[in-house]
């Protein structure tokens, strides 16, 4: 599974008098109420809280290739979710003030960088490359090294199949050198939106083994 979405709350409220189990219980009730319905899948929420005044970090655990099939393509879907993650935010926010929590209880909510973050992030790094034709050979190999790197660790992130729509809609030459990677989107390439394949189409010229 990926994570989908997080999100850091740091409550004025002491952890000492609270009833920590209660507490975590009721964040991920909420937290889940609207991640199924935007991500439009089951969701796992994982909540970890912290001593002093209250610190929550709740992490939502779910399918890339789930949460991006009402949308278009792989890189508009990864924009959505990363929209989607954000409005989600101020929606539990706004949720536990209707319950009954002061506003000024609330010291800071901030959303966590997450797997489609990551992701979004090598996509642009790849388009910089792409649209600097002059870079030396030295500054192009640096980059693209960087990119694959990044890509890897993504891929091993994630379950096989986003890691296989992943890979399935950046071109081949940014893929590492492992076996895995054409494994995973010979697999699971079938999950790709046609517009991905027909920016990116995947060749066999770099296929290992």
């Amino acid at each position: 599974m990926a994570y989908l979405a997080g999100f850091h709350f740091h409550l004025d409220l002491d952890f000492y008098v609270l009833d920590i189990r209660e507490a975590d219980e009721y964040l991920k009730s909420i937290v889940s109420r609207y991640s199924d319905l935007i991500f439009n899948q089951r969701t796992e929420v994982h909540a970890r809280l912290e001593e002093g005044s209250l610190k929550a970090n709740l992490i939502i655990l779910g399918a890339i290739y789930i949460g991006i099939g009402q949308y278009g393509s792989f890189r508009s879907g990864i924009d959505y979710l990363i929209k989607d993650a954000k409005a989600m935010k101020d929606l539990v926010t706004s949720e536990i003030v209707r319950n009954g929590l002061n506003e000024s209880d609330i010291i800071e909510v901030k959303r966590l960088y997450c797997d489609p973050d990551r992701i979004r992030r090598v996509l642009l790094a790849i388009d910089r490359v792409e649209l600097k034709p002059n870079l030396s050979e030295q500054d192009h190999a640096r980059e693209v090294s960087r990119i694959k790197a990044s890509v890897r660790k993504i891929c091993y992130s994630i379950d096989e199949k986003d890691a296989g729509l992943f890979a399935s809609s950046i071109p081949e030459k940014y893929w590492p050198e492992d076996p895995q990677i054409p494994y995973f989107v010979d697999r699971y390439r079938v999950l790709a939106r046609e517009e991905d394949l027909a920016r990116y189409p995947v060749t066999n010229k770099n296929r290992l083994g």
